[in-house]
């Protein structure tokens, strides 16, 4: 039996991190990654190739949406997979939902399936919690609330980032909404061993609350758009064109002020303008993180591509923004679309 762990948690909550981590150790080395990616252009699954062969792309919509049947399609798939390509068999899957899935119809299609199950088990239910923006997510959206009452570990991300008393708090709120779960501090994934080879807990079952009800939402063109709930959705285009870094901070600039907190996520793969031009570049919120800078180009498609994930986004005046990326001048941090056009 193959055991699947769902690792889920909330945008930007540093489930990539913590995967990343696992993967680079011994125990992670018989494991493959399905990722399901909220949005029309996948990112994550680039950084767990260049650590395994064995990851897998779901790239069609939310999984507790729409792709529950795709994602028993790649389970049935890979179960013997590892063999025909002479590889060794695998011990464990572990499935990155998107950071706005609700677990529960996830949980409720796979162990209702009977097929499935005659192959595999299920691990563990595993919620990263963002340390810095935690509490105040936990507060406000459902989806994170969902994402850590059914965990069986709950991983508080970027411990290091803030004071023990911010810790202590946020672990009081979490155990109002979860008190059964095991919570872990990380820093910089450090403790993804542990938490990937914990123990399970046989009382998810019958802890299970009754499953919501979303709808997903395609447009076609050169961007894309999926919605999520009523509010919040994805944005996602292909870039024909290399920023420069004056150009990215000046983009991020004016993301900021034209949505300010409805901003939740934004990520992009990109060949910029500089000596070590391949980057992924991620935000959280209104905070941009250090790019990750990457050895080679990915994949086979040369273009870079942006997402962004928030609510009431409007795609035209995103669209509008990415003149931004191609400012050289570092001073130029336009706050409108009327101050870019002056930029030029």
């Amino acid at each position: 039996m193959i055991a699947f762990d769902l690792l889920t948690g909330f945008l930007g909550s540093g489930k990539t991190t913590l995967l990343n981590a696992f993967l680079r150790l011994e125990a992670g080395a018989d494991t493959a990654v399905i990722v399901n990616e909220f949005g029309a252009i996948g990112l994550d699954q680039l950084l767990y190739q260049e650590l395994s062969d064995n990851v897998y792309l779901l790239d069609s919509g939310c999984l507790c949406c729409t792709v529950t049947h795709s994602l028993r399609e790649t389970l049935l798939e890979i179960k013997s997979l590892a063999s025909q390509l002479g590889r060794p068999p695998l011990r464990r899957v572990v499935v990155e939902t998107t950071g706005l899935a609700d677990p529960l119809p996830v949980l409720h299609a796979l162990l209702g399936d009977r097929t499935l199950m005659q192959h595999y088990r299920l691990g563990q239910v595993i919620t990263t919690v963002d340390a810095v923006q935690g509490a105040e997510q936990l507060v406000q959206h459902t989806e994170s609330q969902r994402q850590a009452a059914v965990a069986e570990h709950l991983v508080i991300t970027k411990a290091d980032l803030v004071e023990p008393a911010h810790l202590q708090a946020l672990r009081a709120l979490l155990h109002q909404i979860n008190a059964r779960a095991q919570v872990s501090e990380s820093r910089q994934g450090q403790a993804a061993g542990a938490v990937f080879t914990g123990q399970t807990n046989d009382r998810r079952l019958q802890l299970l609350p009754s499953v919501g009800e979303y709808r997903v939402v395609g447009q076609g063109g050169a961007s894309q758009v999926f919605a999520h709930a009523s509010s919040i959705s994805s944005w996602s285009t292909f870039l024909e064109v290399q920023p420069t870094w004056a150009g990215i901070s000046a983009w991020w600039h004016l993301l900021v002020h034209r949505f300010g907190r409805q901003l939740l996520r934004c990520k992009g793969l990109l060949q910029v303008q500089d000596k070590q031009p391949f980057v992924l570049i991620q935000g959280v919120g209104q905070v941009f993180h250090s790019p990750t800078v990457l050895s080679a180009w990915p994949d086979s498609d040369p273009r870079g591509r942006l997402v962004c994930i928030g609510a009431e986004l409007d795609p035209a005046w995103l669209q509008a923004s990415l003149r931004a990326l191609l400012i050289t001048e570092p001073s130029s941090r336009p706050r409108t679309l009327q101050e870019l056009d002056q930029c030029f």
